[in-house]
């Protein structure tokens, strides 16, 4: 009997989406009477008003004592009522199945479905599946972009359009008029390096593995260990910042891993960096902490389980996706004002690779 039940409840409400889909009403339009709804959907005016009830709960339809349902806000900007997510790539370097999981979740608990697609970190890509959607009609997404530096110009574009980005952790540069949701990636570049100082580091660089200038995120940590270097009346060095694509030996790794360069301890931008930085020196010969420390950023698994475990800065996905989703349901229902801009808090974890204090003779 529930069954039954379930299957004619089912009936009632594609029936109304059908309504409200194919008169193509707007906000506001009045549907039919109850008594002209039983008769053409054949169910139940019982089971007809608990679909109601539900498409009612979700704000898709409202009912005025004596007056009939009428077609509510959020049926009428999104006829398909979901978000889209562009993701630039998996979960290898990153958490972003956490950042998916948290905009999911969130989603799940005012009934509104999230729909994922990766870019594969190739920018054409990007723009092919957000045009995509622009053609389909939807004005609003989340979007983890490939880079700070790529699609520029489509995103102004699409924002002039009527598109309504919500980014999440890299800033496209220059693109000031937008939604964006990221770490206190200042903060946790501040808070690693100070962490290293008080351990008595003197000689520190920072090192991760893409240009500084392909994401905000990796300047923005960058800004965060010069500062505390400013601070602490510590000379910054002309060339502070190197980098090595993943799991490749240039010169800039070699440089900094090279004994007569005098660097003690190493700012990794993310532990990714922070790993394959820890396996380049032990090829090399090198011994973390004993012979350099360091700290990565980000707090993945692996952090915990290598050896030494690593010490890092820790920052919450799911936050990222929950609050992305959050600002993209407030356009969903027409309740969003302005451009909002969200920084959420970090947090040092400290492990093994960062554990020996350096005496002053030791600098």
């Amino acid at each position: 009997m529930a069954a039954y039940t379930g299957k004619k409840l089912n009936t009632a409400t594609d029936y109304l989406m059908n309504i409200i889909k194919g008169n193509k009403l707007m906000q506001g339009d009045q549907l039919p009477t109850e008594k002209e709804m039983v008769q053409a959907s054949g169910v139940s005016r019982v089971t007809l008003r608990r679909a109601l009830a539900n498409l009612q709960s979700e704000g898709m339809i409202y009912s005025v004592q004596g007056g009939g349902y009428y077609v509510g806000r959020v049926f009428q900007n999104s006829s398909m009522n979901f978000i889209p997510f562009v993701v630039s790539y998996d979960n290898h370097t990153s958490k972003i199945l956490d950042v998916i999981q948290g905009a999911q979740d969130y989603l799940d608990s005012v009934h509104c479905r999230l729909s994922v697609t990766i870019s594969g970190r190739d920018p054409n890509r990007e723009r092919e599946i957000i045009h995509q959607y622009y053609q389909d009609g939807i004005r609003c997404l989340i979007v983890f972009p490939v880079s700070s530096e790529d699609n520029i110009d489509f995103y102004f574009e699409m924002a002039r359009s009527g598109m309504n980005f919500i980014f999440i952790d890299r800033k496209p540069t220059s693109l000031s008029s937008c939604n964006f949701i990221q770490s206190d990636n200042m903060m946790g570049g501040y808070v690693a390096t100070r962490h290293l100082v008080d351990q008595g580091h003197r000689r520190i660089a920072a090192f991760g593995l893409e240009p500084m200038q392909h994401t905000s995120t990796i300047g923005e940590r960058v800004n965060g260990y010069k500062r505390a270097l400013q601070e602490c009346k510590l000379d910054i060095p002309e060339k502070h910042y190197f980098y090595s694509p993943y799991r490749v030996s240039s010169p800039d790794l070699e440089a900094l891993l090279d004994p007569n360069n005098g660097y003690t301890a190493v700012f990794c931008i993310s532990d990714a960096a922070a790993v394959d930085f820890a396996q380049h020196a032990y090829r090399m010969g090198i011994r973390i902490p004993q012979d350099i420390s360091i700290v990565g950023f980000d707090n993945l698994d692996i952090t915990a389980n290598f050896s030494p475990p690593i010490s890092t800065i820790e920052q919450s996905f799911t936050s990222l996706g929950k609050t992305g989703a959050e600002i993209a349901y407030s356009y969903l229902t027409d309740n969003h004002i302005g451009f909002t801009n969200r920084i959420l808090p970090v947090k040092l974890i400290v492990r093994d690779s960062s554990g020996i204090k350096l005496e002053p003779s030791e600098e």
